[in-house]
């Protein structure tokens, strides 16, 4: 299902390529000179389908190239100052970047990139200032350089000096502009399983590590999933002491006899937010949780199930925000979702504090009638008093009559409403 919908974001990310010919042509009024913190930004990693990054002035991100939104007047802009630009050649336009994550340097955007060598996949780290001006590659990393290898879609965080990713099951680290074989192994498993090859490509293991990074203060974090004592496959997080260099499981995703049935019961969270010593989790199907790292004991926060019966979220160190929409995979084989290739529905996102009292109702009906044909809301991430979106319509159609319905991606919408003023709008037509 991964594999899945990482090929679904590349075939969308290609249609944005070839789609922004005619985009706005405005210089974008873009300081070049920003701060922002160097220590992950947690509320930024909410998603692998959008990136996002946050400085004093704004907000960057990466859906196809490379975007700005200032906090003064909320407008957006593709970052390209050069004039008569249509934003389709890489080697003139500066928004022209192709970006799995970005990362926030403090002075600089980092990003980590594949490029392709002799057939071969290489990952590079490069650097842009706020402006999109002065791109260099800054270095290669020490990373399994096989083709198509699924490891080379592990997300990198950015975190106190030092990129962090994964490559071979293995945690590495690596200052920027540093030596390709001068990157520190952070950690790795006791066992690495080996992977099966077959005509030059691996084949997909269901029990191989697939990890995701996170980091606080002087904690690295990392969720894998794994096999519990009972046999079944769980995701667990583990915090790594950056100082000691020591690391250790901290939590487990809960059984049904701790939370009930929920849509992924026992196997996964349907997202998580690690701050100040807790994880806050979703259960989709379920309910909102919270849970404390340093007893690995789990309270409900709120009863989410009540408002919406599935649903996803977004979180950050204010707000756990949490819209109904349903999950493709729960409509029958008869039925023709209104959706893209993942979630559809949505129209509600409510938001909770991190004590887990709802504080506001945001309705996104308005979009539907602004939007033709809207058919799926996304929630990229929550960020001050903001609420960024992503709303996608597409058209269906029966063409046999046999109910093998096609759809075809018409309009991509980046979206906002404040969690303050519940106001609801679109602030750039990316498609």
């Amino acid at each position: 299902m991964k594999a899945i919908k990482r090929l679904l974001a590349v075939l969308l990310a290609a249609l944005l390529f070839l789609s922004l010919s005619g985009c706005q042509k405005d210089k974008p009024d873009i300081p070049a000179d920003q701060t922002g913190s160097e220590d992950f930004q947690k509320n930024m990693h909410q998603t692998d389908e959008v990136s996002f990054l946050e400085t004093d002035a704004g907000w960057y991100f990466s859906y196809g190239s490379l975007y700005y939104i200032d906090k003064e007047d909320m407008r957006a802009v593709i970052v390209c100052a050069k004039p008569d630009c249509d934003h389709t050649d890489d080697s003139i336009c500066n928004a022209r970047i192709h970006a799995d994550y970005l990362l926030n340097g403090a002075e600089k955007i980092f990003y980590v990139t594949t490029k392709f060598e002799n057939g071969v996949g290489i990952k590079r780290v490069e650097a842009v200032k706020y402006d999109a001006t002065e791109r260099e590659t800054v270095q290669k990393l020490k990373f399994q350089e096989t083709v198509m290898d699924d490891a080379s879609w592990d997300t990198a965080i950015y975190h106190r000096g030092y990129i962090y990713y994964v490559s071979d099951y293995t945690i590495y680290r690596t200052v920027p502009g540093g030596e390709k074989d001068a990157a520190e192994v952070v950690w790795r498993p006791e066992s690495i399983p080996e992977t099966e090859m077959l005509a030059g490509y691996p084949i997909s293991d269901p029990n191989e590590l697939d990890y995701t990074l996170w980091a606080e203060d002087g904690t690295l974090y990392f969720m894998a999933n794994l096999q519990d004592r009972d046999g079944t496959y769980k995701d667990m997080l583990f915090a790594y002491d950056l100082t000691d260099m020591t690391a250790r499981q901290v939590w487990i995703t809960p059984g049904k006899d701790e939370a009930g049935e929920w849509e992924t019961t026992g196997v996964s969270v349907s997202q998580w937010y690690v701050t100040n010593g807790y994880i806050y989790f979703y259960l989709s199907g379920g309910n909102m949780w919270r849970g404390d790292l340093s007893t690995g004991k789990n309270e409900k926060l709120a009863d989410t199930h009540e408002k919406t019966r599935y649903g996803s979220a977004v979180f950050s160190d204010d707000y756990l925000c949490l819209l109904n929409d349903i999950p493709v995979h729960n409509y029958t084989d008869t039925e023709p979702f209104p959706g893209s290739h993942r979630r559809a529905r949505g129209d509600m996102v409510f938001v909770y504090g991190l004590d887990g009292k709802l504080k506001k109702e945001i309705s996104l009906k308005p979009l539907y009638d602004e939007i033709d044909e809207l058919t799926t809301i996304e929630l990229v991430c929550c960020s001050e008093n903001e609420l960024f979106f992503i709303a996608a319509s597409m058209t269906q159609h029966d063409p046999a009559g046999t109910g093998e319905w096609e759809g075809s991606i018409s309009s991509v919408n980046l979206c906002r409403a404040g969690i303050e003023t519940g106001r609801v709008e679109v602030i750039y037509k990316l498609r």
